[in-house]
């Protein structure tokens, strides 16, 4: 091995493919680590939380962690203004997950999200959703979207109701349905006896700890197995030419 090493030759061609690629796939492996470990982190705070007891909305600090926090609180539905938020898939069906304001008696605003409804034969033809009670005890999870989210219209500002979004914006949401008072920041997912409650579908992750650990490990046999082409080409024995005959 040492041998065939000092017969390595400089190649600044190969030696730039061989610099860019391997930052990049060691990136990749770390990147899908990182991501194995949020999802052990996720499941294990949604178990933590499951056998917590339920506190009342007014009580929680939206500076602290409330991912999947579980809380009860009671006030008034707002049935005029309904938000259907897109591309939500069950058992292979397209839908809708619908979101409604309840304000409180302290005059707090809180959407809660009654689960999934099935999208029509077009997307134009909007699903229609019972209205909930004009008075309800609202239990559930407090629900924080994990990673950026990305708006690429302005779909808060469309006419007519419901209005189908893409991303959870409840402070926005809150203004486009002209409401008065403070709102919640984060939605709460309501617990299946809720009144008005939907078909409940909330994986608490799309890919499993392990998928991710597996991705890493491809990323990191490519690095490898890049490495060891680069040492094959790098130390090849130059071929020489015969001598002629004089």
């Amino acid at each position: 091995m040492w041998q065939r090493l000092k017969q390595y030759h400089f190649d600044w061609k190969l030696t730039l493919l061989y610099v860019l690629l391997l930052p990049l796939l060691l990136r990749l492996g770390f990147w899908q680590l990182a991501r194995e470990q949020e999802k052990r982190d996720l499941l294990a705070v949604y178990d933590s939380r499951q056998q917590e007891l339920p506190v009342d909305l007014q009580t929680l600090d939206p500076m602290q962690d409330l991912q999947y926090r579980q809380v009860e609180f009671s006030g008034r539905a707002d049935n005029e203004h309904v938000f259907l938020l897109d591309n939500r898939i069950v058992g292979g069906q397209v839908g809708y997950e619908v979101l409604q304001a309840v304000q409180t008696a302290e005059g707090v605003g809180v959407f809660v999200n009654r689960g999934w409804v099935a999208q029509g034969r077009t997307r134009a033809d909007l699903p229609t959703v019972a209205p909930l009670p004009a008075t309800l005890n609202v239990a559930g999870s407090v629900y924080v979207p994990v990673g950026e989210q990305v708006v690429l219209n302005d779909e808060l500002m469309a006419p007519g109701w419901p209005k189908v979004i893409q991303v959870l914006e409840p402070g926005r949401m809150w203004q486009a349905a002209g409401l008065q008072g403070t709102v919640f920041p984060y939605t709460v997912r309501v617990a299946q006896d809720v009144p008005g409650a939907l078909t409940r579908n909330w994986p608490v992750i799309n890919l499993s700890p392990e998928m991710h650990r597996g991705y890493a490990v491809q990323w990191f046999a490519m690095a490898t197995m890049l490495t060891l082409l680069y040492l094959v080409y790098s130390t090849r024995r130059e071929s020489t030419a015969p001598d002629a005959d004089a």
